[in-house]
């Protein structure tokens, strides 16, 4: 039995200086499946950009719709 996560949708977000503890909690409670991201490059006086991970394309769709 593995125990590796797979991720099949992903997407890219910038998000300015402070915005990404709200992100992450809007996904910990809108998300139905498992979900991941990674700091391509981390905020500062330029908006940071983060790659997003989704086990589920229902979760994916929320998500970009959101952000918006």
């Amino acid at each position: 039995m593995s125990n590796t996560i797979e991720y099949k949708y992903k997407t890219q977000a910038d998000f300015e200086f402070g915005q990404l503890s709200s992100v992450l909690e809007w996904c910990k409670s809108n998300c139905g499946e498992r979900w991941g991201y990674f700091v391509l490059s981390p905020s500062g006086r330029e908006a940071g950009s983060y790659e997003f991970w989704f086990a589920d394309e229902r979760d994916l769709i929320n998500f970009i719709l959101w952000k918006k």
